[in-house]
């Protein structure tokens, strides 16, 4: 059985994350990655399957170090990403939250999400995904190391980015 405690901490992380992006406050959400953080949702191979080398396979995102996802949020502030205009208003809805095993400051969960986006131009979308995350004790909480996005669709029709999955 998980440690309670440990269970519910992650769990108000994986909550909060989704409540900062659906509130588009992203300098917040941003300081829930570690600065070495990899944000990864791989794209499917032609068995069916997910890619599992990052590096060397195609991705739909792949991000390796904060850094990535801080131009991403530039962009988004500064009306630089046009496909991200009008921005859309997002509703994450995560759960089955797990904790899959801890080993010293590091920590693997799992979580269900369906996440609903809207705008005028292009009215409602629902996405939903599994979330596979390693966390990290630092500074007295739990950080995000690695955040893999496991998409359910294998077609994506339309565009989707960090804040829509």
């Amino acid at each position: 059985m998980a440690d309670l405690a440990l269970q519910a901490e992650v769990s108000e992380l994986l909550f909060r994350e989704a409540r900062l992006l659906d509130a588009q406050r992203w300098t917040d959400w941003l300081e829930l990655y570690c600065e070495d953080a990899v944000f990864w949702v791989p794209a499917f191979t032609m068995a069916g399957g997910y890619t599992e080398q990052p590096e060397q396979e195609l991705n739909f995102i792949y991000m390796a170090g904060r850094s990535g996802l801080e131009e991403r949020v530039f962009r988004l502030n500064t009306g630089i990403s046009l496909s991200s205009t009008p921005l859309p208003r997002t509703r994450h809805m995560v759960g089955m939250v797990m904790v899959d095993g801890q080993n010293g400051d590091a920590v693997q969960a799992f979580a269900n999400c369906q996440v609903a986006t809207f705008t005028e131009i292009r009215g409602q979308q629902f996405r939903t995904s599994s979330y596979e995350y390693l966390l990290r004790r630092s500074g007295g909480g739990l950080r995000i190391a690695q955040k893999k996005v496991l998409l359910l669709e294998a077609v994506i029709d339309g565009y989707f980015d960090f804040y829509a999955i």
